[in-house]
């Protein structure tokens, strides 16, 4: 009882300190590795598990060859500490009850933080406090992290409101209110974040649900209430926000030096991995290959830790044996979920369902499942949802 006590408390250590501080997550995610050898029987048969160990192990070796091994050591420390840790924290919770209980406290708290940041970005209060960012002014809601992950977290909440809203049975009318009324907050919030990658992330997510929504109950009212409701208040504020108009009228994939760097990272990453096809360049080290950049005469952004795709920036560091075991993760992932869904009717597992689908989409424009920041509460979450330990 005591371990599973400790265990608790780690998660709700983790889900009020991540919405602040990445390092908190290091802290109580690494602190639960101690209380694997309880459920060592059952966690050795985990395959998600298992196929992230062969990913770190394959990553690790990989680093000890690479030119620069501090770079990737640290990279795969992020990894590690990312997905594997976030993931064990959340599969040592047993109690039902409690699991509810911890995700409200994360909700809850990033809630209050997020709200916050809106006073921030309309200049109601500090943009930044206590060390903390919270936005820029009339142009990038962070809530305590960059816009990008910001907005990633932002489609999280709204899933995690969004299906318990339209698929949970037995809701009371005022739990029915208090869900739609966030979603409809974390809509707004993810447009005030200026993450165009997850705008389109979003508009998939949100019209994916929707379509389940009305293929599984022949009901279009609550949906289309929520969509014009959100475009409505999106609109008022897009027509005061010249930062916006500028962002949304300006995007140019030949122009615009955020895109045309992005394009050119995508080429470039595209070269790495056709000289490097089996085992890529090492982790960290794509944005080190200067010669590919100069020979194609690429922009290069010499601050950037990553070549602003998830699928390409794997497939230049690890080549198609870390794609492949990648690929494994996510899809035994989905299955997992989808089989929790199926056979336990579980709302958690429906919920992150389309927000891995979001993640996924977003991280075609990003790397923000490297890690630290909102990778640790998508593995976090996800451990939560397919907990299979049962209480001796």
């Amino acid at each position: 009882m005591y371990n599973l006590a400790m265990v608790e408390f780690l998660n709700y250590v983790f889900a009020f300190g991540i919405n602040f501080s990445h390092v908190i997550g290091y802290i109580a995610s690494g602190l639960s590795i101690i209380f694997i050898y309880k459920y060592w029987n059952t966690i050795k048969k985990d395959k998600i598990i298992l196929f992230i160990t062969l990913f770190l192990i394959y990553g690790f070796i990989h680093a000890s060859f690479c030119s620069y091994a501090k770079d990737a050591f640290e990279e795969m420390f992020t990894y590690l500490t990312s997905w594997l840790f976030p993931l064990i924290l959340g599969y040592l919770v047993i109690d039902n009850n409690k699991k509810i209980n911890i995700i409200k406290v994360f909700m809850i708290t990033f809630i209050v933080i997020l709200f916050i940041s809106v006073l921030s970005y309309f200049g109601l209060f500090y943009q930044e406090f206590a060390g903390l960012k919270l936005a820029i002014k009339g142009m990038h809601l962070r809530a305590t992290r960059w816009h990008i992950s910001c907005g990633a977290m932002c489609v999280l909440m709204s899933c995690l409101a969004l299906c318990p809203f339209l698929f949970k049975e037995n809701l009371l009318k005022k739990q029915k209110v208090i869900l739609s009324l966030l979603t409809i907050f974390f809509i707004i919030c993810l447009y005030l974040t200026g993450s165009r990658g997850y705008y389109i992330a979003g508009f998939i997510t949100y019209f994916l649900i929707f379509s389940f929504y009305i293929i599984k109950t022949k009901q279009f009212k609550i949906p289309l209430l929520v969509v014009l409701i959100s475009i409505l208040i999106i609109a008022v504020l897009y027509s005061n926000n010249k930062f916006m108009q500028d962002r949304v009228k300006n995007t140019s994939v030949t122009k615009e030096w955020s895109l045309t760097n992005r394009i050119d990272s995508y080429k470039a990453a595209l070269i790495i991995f056709k000289n490097n096809i089996l085992f890529g360049v090492g982790p960290r080290q794509s944005v080190k290959q200067d010669k590919f950049y100069e020979i194609m005469n690429f922009s290069k952004d010499d601050n950037s830790r990553h070549l602003h795709s998830m699928y390409l920036n794997l497939l230049a560091e690890f080549g198609i044996i870390g794609f492949i075991l990648f690929g494994i993760i996510i899809l035994l992932i989905f299955k997992n979920l989808y089989i929790s869904y199926k056979e336990e009717h579980s709302i958690l597992a429906l919920c992150l369902l389309f927000a891995w689908i979001s993640f996924l989409i977003g991280d075609c424009f990003d790397t923000v499942l490297r890690g630290p920041r909102v990778a640790m509460e998508y593995f976090w979450l996800t451990g939560l949802a397919l907990n299979k330990i049962k209480s001796k």
